[in-house]
């Protein structure tokens, strides 16, 4: 179990880098950041097949709360840096 949560942390944290640099990206091309349509295509896409474990809604309020955090980090992280007073 122990080596099971360090690998989900892991996950989650590099989930968050590439939420971080996505976001990155798509500021530059001048597109929203934060895209909730995309988000619910990526969740109904995990829920389509049945798995053991937890069960549906279970399953998808931890999703979404992956994916608020994922996006609260994105839109934070992708905001333009102000530059200090030379």
């Amino acid at each position: 179990m122990d080596r099971l949560n360090a690998r989900l942390r892991d996950l989650l944290q590099e989930r968050a880098r590439l939420a971080v640099e996505i976001a990155r990206w798509k500021r530059d091309q001048g597109l929203p950041v934060a895209d909730r349509a995309r988000e619910q295509e990526m969740l109904d896409r995990l829920l389509t097949r049945p798995t053991r474990g937890f069960d549906q809604a279970t399953l998808r309020r931890l999703l979404r709360t992956i994916f608020a955090a994922s996006r609260r980090l994105a839109v934070r992280e992708a905001k333009p840096r102000r530059r200090s007073p030379s």
